[in-house]
């Protein structure tokens, strides 16, 4: 292992570079995002994108817990809700806190944890 040194001012002027290039990447993505508009996605495309079937998509209307606009008779998704759906049903594998913890344990079981109630 190579240990190098260097003075606390070039460290300093160091880390504002990067934090001022950190900066301008964040603010470029973030103009990308507010200047597309929601794209409106065909069931086809949307079940490929939640890797679930075109009937399991269906199911999820019917039981409400995917919103979905009907344009001339046909199903559309907004790209915003499938994005919506994948944070809510992700699992972090890094979870700190209790709560994340008992959201990652519902999700990966389906259900409220059993054991002790207090």
């Amino acid at each position: 292992m190579k240990v190098i040194t260097m003075e606390s001012s070039v460290f300093r002027s160091l880390t504002e570079q990067i934090a001022e290039i950190a900066a301008h990447v964040r603010a470029a993505s973030g103009d990308k995002k507010a200047a597309s508009p929601d794209r409106l996605l065909t069931t086809r495309e949307a079940a490929q994108l939640l890797n679930v079937s075109t009937r399991t998509l269906q199911r999820m209307r019917s039981e409400q817990r995917i919103v979905y606009v009907v344009l001339r008779g046909k199903c559309r998704y907004r790209q915003s809700e499938i994005d919506r759906l994948l944070d809510e049903c992700t699992v972090n594998e890094d979870a700190a806190t209790p709560q994340e913890l008992k959201r990652n344990h519902t999700l990966r079981t389906g259900g409220t944890p059993k054991g002790r109630r207090t």
